[in-house]
């Protein structure tokens, strides 16, 4: 009988001072737009998870693009900043998610004609003469 006292005088207890477990809440990208005007071009991107009480936390993070002719990512999985590589012309979005929200943010290339950004060997000869 004591011991059933015990458990339910600590059960009572815990049930007064619960640990909020941080939920992801809200999720933002930084920058929100990329613009790019050749192929090539990088940028880092950002993403913040915040909880809900506003404050930021650590949570995994998915990346993805929806057109990978346009822009790609520097690589998949859980982390919260990456490169996004201009590949061609046109728009696509990139979207990071941490369960149960996600963001997206535009993508734009548009290529000024001869803007390619292109090795040095590969428009002259190995001392860079055309």
């Amino acid at each position: 009988m004591r011991r059933f006292r015990l458990t339910a005088l600590l059960l009572l207890v815990a049930c007064d001072n619960p640990m909020t477990t941080p939920v992801a809440m809200s999720i933002s990208i930084s920058p929100a737009e990329l613009s790019f005007t050749a192929v090539g071009q990088t940028a880092s991107v950002i993403a913040t998870v915040k909880d809900q009480n506003g404050a930021p936390m650590a949570a995994m993070i998915e990346w993805m693009t929806t057109d990978e002719s346009v822009a790609s990512i520097s690589s998949e999985g859980p982390v919260s900043s990456i490169t996004i590589t201009s590949v061609g012309t046109g728009t696509a979005t990139i979207v990071a998610s941490s369960h149960p929200v996600a963001v997206s943010a535009a993508v734009t290339v548009v290529q000024d004609s001869g803007a390619t950004l292109l090795p040095l060997r590969q428009i002259g000869d190995s001392t860079g003469r055309v």
